[in-house]
């Protein structure tokens, strides 16, 4: 049998400017904004303006949606985001093109009070992962009487939409460097270990979509790495910030990395078994059911249990802890930001093996920045924010959830702990 094998052709930008044409030239990501928004045009939009926010410029982008990594297929005409933009089939093998050091953000009036704040400069710069990206900011601003729903559609389309956009013009250049990823067979016998992502699929813009379906409305599922890697997960979520996954985090999961790194020597790393977080009991119940059936198929020793979101969800991972526990498989939860104020919603006596990725209630003091992109008064009813949140001076005083990806429970991070 051909094992799956993805090359990601790396193409390292290290500034953005705009031009008159798309091309990525000296390491320089040139941008044509009129041709781009044009490319992004929706008639649920009313307006879309293309900013760009480089490390270390006093800027502020808020609102925050999404994130998404530029990528396209090579081999395959260009498709990129299967189910949204292209065919499904070639997904997680053949040749993909990346634009590494590049982000495009997703803003405009407020989706869902769970947005959040990449600042690109001060403190908040400092916990933020996406703020070493350049970033291309998105602005989309719908129109009259579009519901939430269909806004958020149009803005998720938008984002990856300029995705594919970017990354074609790179399509057919030398990479400056290349990462292959293939499972290849062990050469002795190895603890096997999958991760079981929980997705959310809650409804009310807490969602993420699998080859373009909506997760609320698939089974779970076994999926290879490589296809979470070449863009067959987009987030459409509205999470707290602070500890949402955004599509570029799908597409540079660092626990499927790390997995990778450790495969053939320490771990016989398997899969992705892929499960909604459904509302209602019955589905989860369902779902959950489903998950542990997989690995118990495949003689899963171990599974890692990253959680996005919190609250309901808490109940779907103490269910497939206790669940796998009792079948014999060793489990590693990475529970979402909790702490002494905010605990965890449900528990289970096998959790006995649980990272915390911090407390999500601590208040940051964030300066004014020289520059907004979005629009700075949706802190105010931002999660993490208050009526309270805009000081005299125009700094910001907030708790940490309203910064975008700093507690991510996959380790897309930049916190820490150390021992005094």
């Amino acid at each position: 049998m051909r094992e799956m094998n993805l090359t990601l052709e790396l193409i390292h930008i290290k500034d953005i400017q705009f031009g008159e044409t798309t091309q990525v030239k000296d390491h320089i990501l040139e941008i044509n904004k009129e041709e781009l928004a044009a490319y992004l045009h929706d008639d649920r939009l009313q307006s879309i303006q293309i900013e760009l926010a480089r490390p270390g410029e006093s800027v502020r982008i808020i609102p925050v949606k999404d994130v998404i990594e530029p990528r396209v297929k090579v081999d395959d005409e260009g498709n990129a985001f299967p189910g949204f933009l292209g065919e499904c089939e070639g997904t997680g093998e053949g040749r993909t093109k990346v634009l590494k050091g590049v982000g495009v953000v997703t803003t405009g009036k407020i989706v869902g009070f769970q947005e959040g704040i990449i600042d690109m400069a001060g403190p908040a710069a400092e916990h933020c992962y996406y703020s070493v990206l350049n970033n291309v900011v998105i602005v989309a601003e719908k129109k009259d009487g579009v519901a939430p729903q269909e806004h958020e559609t149009a803005i998720r389309l938008a984002g990856i939409k300029a995705a594919k956009y970017l990354a074609s013009c790179a399509k057919n250049m030398d990479a400056d460097e290349t990462e292959v990823y293939q499972l290849g067979k062990t050469d002795k016998p190895l603890p096997k270990v999958a991760i079981l992502f929980l997705a959310m699929a809650q409804g009310l813009l807490h969602d993420n979509y699998i080859y373009g379906v909506d997760a609320k409305k698939i089974h779970t599922t076994l999926l290879h790495p490589n296809e979470l890697m070449d863009g067959a997960l987009v987030s459409g979520n509205c999470v707290v910030a602070s500890n949402k996954y955004t599509t570029y985090d799908h597409q540079n999961n660092p626990l499927v990395k790390k997995l990778y790194k450790r495969h053939g020597k320490e771990l016989e790393f398997v899969g992705i078994i892929f499960t909604p977080s459904c509302p209602g009991l019955s589905d989860k119940k369902r779902c959950c059911t489903g998950a542990i059936n997989i690995a118990r198929t495949l003689g899963l020793d171990g599974l890692l249990l990253p959680e996005e979101g919190g609250g309901n969800p808490e109940a779907d991972l103490m269910m497939l802890c206790r669940n796998a526990e009792k079948s014999g498989i060793r489990t590693v939860m990475i529970v979402g930001a909790i702490g002494e104020e905010e605990a965890i919603t449900d528990t289970t006596p096998e959790a006995d093996a649980v990272v915390n990725v911090g407390s999500r209630i601590e208040k940051m003091l964030l300066p004014k920045m020289d520059k907004v992109i979005g629009h700075e008064e949706q802190i105010k009813i931002l999660a993490g924010g208050s009526e309270d949140s805009i000081c005299p001076d125009g700094s910001l005083y907030v708790t940490v959830s309203s910064i975008m990806s700093m507690h991510n429970g996959m380790g897309m991070t930049k916190l820490t702990s150390k021992v005094y």
